[in-house]
């Protein structure tokens, strides 16, 4: 024992130690109620703090796996906002087909109509691949695929544009891969659709009207040709016929040309009889004059050469008037004693004949004069593309047309080229230049061909295509894979915070591609009922493909939303069983610490009790 240790009594230390107890318990209590937990470290309770330690951890561990969940909801709710826009935008694209269906007319204005809504047509079609490009979310773009894509490869496309006439050749909505054989044949022969050709001859009283030639290898054309009559009966007439940018025109006079017979000097005794006949009008190949002399008749029809250029059309008919009325009077056919004309003669357009002479009595003779409109004229144009238009002009004809003859006509050009295009199945396609429109037709500019696996197409060039066909030139086009599957856009879900239980929910193909929703396109500017059918096609097949991917959207979303919920909850009861190994009562804990610091208040009292022994030793003092 040191020097300096004090010494209590037993009653003191008794009380000193139990006053210090009270201390301890006082402050676990006061830490109890400023935590409100009643196990703080594995001091207060090894079993409990460890097993609550556990279920924090692993609510801890859900509620991070419950944000990712959150984002992959976030992520595919983007993608059904994108499918839901692309659905609105292919019933759009079938709003256009039903136009079209109602503009399958093969006149201008319908052509022009349905090409109109092929354009509008394309240009749906590249807004759904943009629309389904920006419906991605954090990285993450479940309507763009695997990254699997088909295409034909660029060696076989320099090969068929290498043909003459043929540019750009692609191969579009590829389904599976194939090879195509393009082969150009035709000896390019030209002639025009018979039911228009028959069309054109009724409205403008036309007859014999014929397209005919061989297309042209530099400056072919696939044009129709129009035909327009401007005028009306008893006035000039303007033909003009156009074959695309080349234009003819032909004038054709109607009823202004006229004769006319005048008596100047009538006869009497020992004076000869002096009449004229007058040449009038326009004159043109064709019209013919007669002249009636003493019952003998004298006609002469005009040629081309009275009316060629630097001609005087009158003066030449006169002329041949006269000359064949003087031969007449030379041999004897109006010289007789039985016939009154002694002469023919006159100048320019006119015609002066004069009568013989008779001291006992007067010498008259008979004269009557009348001309007649060319009943027809043969008009033949040739164009640089190779065309030729012929036909015949019937007046006749033409006056009892409905309209007068007047009015525009379209007559459709057949061509002797075809395309033809065959896969590797031995399914062949054509376009030929000689079939009718909305039947197949070839035409200038992009043409499309389309198979199972897959749709041909290229530009061709009218006016060089013939230069190809000579030779019946001919090339593959081949289609291969050229970027590998890949699942960088699936999003995978994690369930628990073992990743023993996940999802994945696959990106789909909502490209309008062929490994997507397969909508092409607008083929052939839809100049065909079966264009326009194969569009219904692919917009039926990309509606079911739509609703399929909504379906299975739907379904993962509702999973995991599912296991969100779950997930939430779950961690909710992890921290409640956490809690109940753990908190304390708060009630509890305060009473037992009043309990406490009355005990203290108690000790402090019974030491001080204890103590007083010991200080009553100084009274001694």
């Amino acid at each position: 024992m040191a020097v300096n240790d004090v010494q209590l009594t037993a009653a003191m230390r008794s009380n000193l130690l139990q006053l210090q107890s009270t201390d301890a318990k006082i402050a676990q209590k006061q830490t109890i109620l400023s935590t409100g937990n009643k196990i703080n470290s594995a001091l207060d309770g090894p079993t409990s703090f460890f097993a609550a330690k556990g279920l924090n951890q692993r609510a801890g561990d859900l509620s991070s796996l419950k944000d990712a969940m959150g984002q992959a909801i976030s992520t595919i709710k983007a993608a059904d906002k994108g499918l839901t826009s692309i659905e609105s935008m292919v019933e759009q694209a079938r709003g256009l087909t039903t136009a079209a269906y109602s503009a399958l007319g093969n006149d201008a204005g319908s052509i022009a109509t349905r090409k109109s809504l092929a354009a509008q047509f394309n240009s749906l079609k590249e807004q759904i691949d943009k629309l389904a490009g920006d419906s991605g979310y954090a990285g993450k773009n479940l309507l763009v695929g695997n990254g699997l894509r088909l295409d034909s490869t660029s060696e076989s496309r320099t090969k068929v544009n290498s043909i003459t006439g043929i540019e750009n050749a692609r191969v579009t909505n590829v389904v599976a891969t194939d090879a195509y054989t393009v082969r150009v044949s035709g000896d390019g022969s030209i002639e025009g659709d018979s039911s228009n050709i028959a069309d054109a001859e009724l409205a403008h009283g036309l007859t014999s009207l014929k397209m005919s030639g061989t297309v042209s290898s530099s400056l072919g054309s696939f044009n129709d040709i129009q035909i327009e009559v401007r005028g009306a009966a008893g006035r000039e007439r303007t033909f003009i016929v156009t074959d695309g940018n080349e234009s003819r025109t032909v004038k054709y006079f109607d009823n202004t040309q006229a004769v006319e017979a005048n008596l100047t000097t009538a006869a009497t005794t020992g004076v000869p009889q002096a009449s004229t006949v007058d040449i009038k009008g326009t004159v043109e190949a064709g019209d013919s004059f007669t002249i009636k002399v003493e019952g003998q008749v004298f006609k002469y029809t005009a040629t081309d050469g009275d009316v060629s250029i630097g001609q005087d059309a009158k003066t030449n008919v006169a002329a041949a008037l006269r000359t064949s009325i003087s031969n007449a009077i030379t041999s004897g056919r109006l010289s007789a004693a039985s016939f009154d004309v002694a002469s023919a003669g006159g100048t320019g357009s006119q015609i002066t004949l004069t009568g013989k002479t008779d001291t006992t009595t007067k010498r008259e003779f008979s004269l009557s004069a009348e001309s007649e409109n060319a009943l027809s004229k043969t008009i033949s144009e040739s164009f640089a593309s190779g065309t030729v238009v012929s036909f015949v002009v019937d007046r006749k004809l033409m006056e009892q047309a409905a309209n007068a003859g007047s009015g525009v006509s379209t007559i459709e050009k057949m061509v002797d080229i075809e395309i033809e295009v065959t896969n590797l199945t031995g399914t062949s396609v054509t376009r030929d230049g000689m079939n009718k429109r909305g039947e197949g037709k070839l035409t200038d500019g992009e043409n499309a061909f389309a198979f199972d696996t897959g749709t041909v197409r290229f530009k061709v060039d009218q006016e060089s295509i013939k230069a190809a066909a000579s030779t019946s030139a001919a090339a593959n086009i081949v289609t291969t894979q050229v970027t590998d599957a890949n699942t960088q856009n699936d999003l995978t879900v994690q369930f628990n915070e073992r990743n023993t239980n996940s999802i994945t929910v696959k990106s789909v193909n909502i490209s309008t591609s062929g490994q997507g929703l397969r909508l092409d396109y607008a083929q052939n500017d839809w100049s065909d009922r079966a264009d326009i059918d194969k569009a219904v096609e692919a917009i039926d097949f990309a509606k079911q493909s739509l609703r399929s991917a909504s379906q299975n959207l739907s379904t993962n979303l509702n999973i995991v939303t599912t296991r969100e919920t779950f997930t939430k909850e779950f961690s909710d009861v992890l921290v409640e069983g956490s809690n109940k190994l753990t908190l304390a009562d708060q009630n509890e804990e305060g009473a037992n610490l009043l309990m406490l610091q009355t005990r203290q208040q108690l000790g402090t009292i019974a030491l001080s009790l204890a103590n007083q022994s010991q200080q009553a030793i100084l009274r001694l003092f």
